[in-house]
């Protein structure tokens, strides 16, 4: 295991990589903007997340304490473990920014140099980074003088076809201190459509003595052992894969599929609303944020467009406690017990050039399920109509 030959290589001794890396694969919830609240961090780790991240941070933010951000970063006294992931565009970026998460009881840092968001990447943060591995060290490096909590770095394969130095930023990450290395399988010019790359996250793998996460494309159990089959990585990082199916944490756990039963689910979705009226209180805000966790939940089960849109119009949770009682009532009248299996609509992998694997399930095998590609492309992700930006 990489977390071995790290141990044997840099004598590091600390509890959270012995905690990750010493016993079974862990599969870490990725930071998602928007979404990795504590209450969504709570119900993923109850179905076996090993480590939780905030929202994505941004190091000058923290530089200014953003009341913001600085909400953002709240760990709630019941949360054991708890990671935070920051952007920057460079070494004095970074280490201001992480001066400041000194100072809150975290776990872990990871350095975000993933983030195709263009929004993100035109300022020269996130997946801007990976262009120059030179910089990459100096600000992996940087950060690494600033804390003593174990840090880590989330990457893509590249930043478009004539920019990919895949190989060159995991030596830098590594050489420059990060504890492990997270890689998603796409370079930052790819849509959600385009197959995740297999062939490098291996490489990288063979390559790097750090621990390697695996990233992209991890919907159910059959994307977790293929990818861990192909690739030998030591772990995995969840992000799409966990809206609306806390599952697949569990899934992971047992190697194989989960069948939900209407009853779980019902438990589940129920204690995420009560956590979140815990946590916010019974307002509008908190239930307008809610209505896509609810749209997500949705996904799998008998639901009528008129539902939908009740779900889109919520503005209290205890109108979305009330909605998911009268959905399971009506379901269990209509003898529904299970929640169908989950399918995604795009092609999976690619392994040296070639499609590989399962085939996607059909509609009739499955729930299209591919959660925020649509509200990504909706909002600001625009990747692949923008392969210009801060080129």
């Amino acid at each position: 295991m990489g977390y071995m030959k790290y141990m044997a290589k840099t004598k590091v001794t600390t509890d959270i990589l012995a905690k990750l890396f010493s016993t079974t694969p862990p599969v870490m919830l990725a930071p998602l903007a928007g979404v990795s609240d504590y209450p969504f961090r709570r119900v993923c780790r109850e179905q076996g997340a090993d480590l939780v991240y905030v929202e994505m941070l941004s190091a000058v933010a923290l530089s200014y304490h953003s009341k913001n951000t600085m909400r953002m970063i709240h760990r709630h006294h019941e949360e054991d473990i708890l990671g935070a992931q920051i952007t920057g565009r460079s070494p004095e970026e970074i280490a201001k920014g992480i001066q400041v998460l000194e100072h809150y009881p975290l776990d872990t840092i990871d350095i975000n140099m993933g983030c195709p968001v263009k929004k993100v990447v035109k300022t020269g943060c996130g997946s801007a980074l990976l262009k120059d591995p030179e910089l990459v060290y100096q600000v992996v490096k940087a950060a690494c003088a600033h804390t003593d909590k174990t840090l880590s770095v989330k990457i893509r394969r590249g930043w478009s076809t004539e920019q990919a130095y895949p190989m060159e930023v995991a030596d830098a990450c590594e050489q420059a201190g990060a504890a492990w290395l997270t890689v998603h399988g796409r370079l930052r010019s790819d849509s959600y459509a385009e197959p995740v790359n297999l062939d490098d996250i291996k490489r990288i793998k063979q390559r790097l003595s750090i621990p390697v996460i695996g990233n992209g494309n991890l919907f159910d159990h059959r994307d977790l052992n293929y990818m861990k089959e192909t690739t030998h990585v030591d772990g995995w990082m969840i992000s799409r894969g966990a809206l609306g199916n806390p599952w697949v944490f569990k899934m992971a756990k047992k190697g194989g599929q989960y069948a939900i039963s209407l009853s779980e689910w019902h438990r589940v979705v129920q204690s995420h609303i009560r956590l979140v009226c815990q946590h916010y209180g019974n307002r509008k805000l908190p239930a307008v944020r809610f209505r896509k966790h609810l749209l997500w939940y949705l996904k799998g089960w008998p639901v009528s467009a008129e539902s939908k849109h009740q779900a889109q119009s919520i503005t209290t949770m205890s109108q979305a406690r009330d909605m998911i009682d009268d959905l399971v009532a009506s379901w269990q009248k209509l003898g529904v017990t299970f929640r169908r299996p989950m399918a995604v609509s795009h092609g999976k992998w690619t392994y040296q050039n070639h499609l590989v694997s399962y085939k996607p399930a059909s509609q009739e095998e499955g729930t299209i399920w591919d959660p925020k590609y649509e509200m990504d492309r909706r909002l600001d992700r625009g990747v692949g109509h923008d392969r210009m930006v801060a080129s």
